[in-house]
């Protein structure tokens, strides 16, 4: 019988710690539309005093962003018409993190499209280029408000 009690015992313990481990693990983030990016790079509840867990949310969005840039450095020699031009000193990912907000709080209808197109036409709309086929300068669009 004392036997018995300590099996149980030992599972009730093993359960409880198998229940915290779940506590304690970090967030999942998984990245498949605007709306899904947008709750990853949202600003912080408080800038002056962030959080580990948002301060790793924020990593998530930086490392996205970074990544993207880098896959787009790589192709954009293969593509016809450049989607975006990027300034010449490069641009961080702080201003584009900023740029995608501030798209996705003025055009919420592209929210459920997949991240990387909101993330495209972002950087399409921040980074316009000079001239397009049409002739119109980007100029004379209406600019992204700058995010605080």
């Amino acid at each position: 019988m004392k036997r018995i009690h300590h099996i149980v015992l030992a599972g009730l313990v093993g359960v409880f710690a198998a229940s915290q481990a779940r506590a304690d693990a970090p967030a999942h983030y998984y990245l498949q539309t605007g709306s899904d990016l947008e709750q990853v790079c949202a600003n912080p509840a408080d800038a002056k005093n962030i959080q580990q867990g948002e301060r790793e949310r924020l990593l998530v969005c930086g490392s996205y962003i970074q990544g993207f840039l880098g896959h787009y450095g790589l192709v954009r020699r293969e593509l016809a018409v450049s989607p975006f031009c990027l300034p010449q000193n490069g641009v961080s990912a702080e201003k584009v993190r900023i740029i995608l907000l501030a798209l996705l709080q003025q055009k919420p209808q592209i929210r459920d499209l997949p991240a990387s197109v909101d993330l495209a036409t972002s950087l399409a709309w921040g980074y316009a280029c000079p001239h397009t086929a049409s002739g119109t300068k980007p100029a004379e669009k209406a600019k992204p408000a700058t995010a605080q």
